[in-house]
């Protein structure tokens, strides 16, 4: 089941990546390309602690990847009992790999299990909340980017993935 669901994130991200290349507003940077490594575990890590446990959101794609603004994804793991704030995105789409997570939309309680897809739009407002014991492994993707400046401005820690190589 868990290569299903990684098969599944894959097409999901693949989609993604397509319809952001389909944004004409946005050139890409030629110059982002000159270091292209087909091959990626991620750009950066951020870290928050919660009385749950450590949570982290791996960042997979951004701008310094991509080329260029716009779709952003990251692997986010969710501490067995972390329960969010309530907080708004322009586009979210969530997807849940392990666990189960509590997707509350507008007060509204929806459980994903994995294989499920979420998603959020503004001014809907959205609570994460883990729902299993081993806590919840997701993927996110924000196809309208902007996400990922507000982590590193926030108080969350945060350090440089560095690619290790066959």
């Amino acid at each position: 089941m868990k290569a299903q669901a990684l098969n599944v994130a894959s097409a999901l991200f693949a989609g993604t990546v397509a319809l952001t290349a389909c944004n004409t507003e946005q050139a890409a940077d030629p110059a982002a390309y000159e270091s292209y490594e087909i091959v990626s575990s991620g750009t950066r890590q951020f870290e928050w602690d919660s009385d749950a446990g450590t949570g982290t959101i791996k960042v997979l794609v951004e701008e310094k990847n991509l080329g260029s603004a716009g779709a952003e994804v990251a692997e986010i793991y969710f501490p067995p009992g972390a329960e969010g704030e309530s907080h708004v995105h322009e586009l979210e789409i969530i997807y849940v790999i392990e666990g189960e997570l509590g997707h509350i939309v507008n007060g509204e309680m929806h459980v994903l299990s994995p294989g499920m897809t979420g998603v959020v739009r503004a001014p809907d407002h959205v609570v994460h909340k883990t729902l299993s014991p081993e806590g919840a492994r997701v993927l996110v993707i924000w196809p309208l980017g902007g996400e990922v400046e507000g982590f590193a401005a926030s108080d969350m820690r945060e350090r440089e993935l560095v690619h290790q190589g066959n």
